[in-house]
This record gives structure tokens, sequence and C-alpha cells, in this order.
């Protein structure tokens, strides 16, 4: 498959030390994902800021600006929401 297993996720530092704080509680639980979320959607904050700062104009530097970013960061939002989805349902699941 070419989902992730259980082994590989939870071999990484930063996801055990996430999964240690979420363990103790629903708030914990909560905090968590927001975090998650959070830092998957690092590159759509940046377009958001980059096109506000820039204030395009019109229909062409609009589609300019959002075809560069789609092909520059759009990879990378897509993976980082993938693994935003794996680590949000590790942690929802209970026996994970």
């Amino acid at each position: 498959m070419l989902l992730p297993n259980k082994k590989s996720l939870t071999d990484n530092k930063f996801v055990q030390a996430l999964f240690r704080f979420t363990n103790t509680n629903f708030v914990a639980k909560l905090i968590g994902i927001i975090v998650i979320w959070i830092v998957a959607l690092i590159p759509t904050w940046f377009y958001i800021i980059t096109r506000i700062l820039i204030d395009p104009i019109g229909f062409w530097q609009e589609m300019a600006l959002f075809c560069v970013f789609a092909v520059v960061i759009g990879w990378l939002q897509a993976l980082l929401a993938i693994g935003g989805t794996i680590l949000t349902i590790a942690l929802m699941v209970e026996d994970w």
C-alpha cells in the first residue's frame, strides 16, 4: 500500500512526543490536531499572505500568482495535507 504503516509513523521523535502528550486527555488531542493542521497548512498561509502583500490587479495577475504558487508549493501542500490527515486519524483512533 501507499500509506505508511504504524511503525514507520511512530519512528519519528516529533510524532512520538505528540502521541505521548495527546494520550493524556481530550483537550490534549484537540490541541495536537490543531497543531498538526497549522503546520500542514503553512504553504496555504504563505500564499494568502503573499497575495495580500502583492495585491494583484486584474485577472491575469491573479492567474499568474496562483499558477506560480500552484506549481512551486502545490505539491508540498498536497503532501502535508495527506500527512496531516494520516496523523489526525492516528490521534483520533483510540487503540493506536
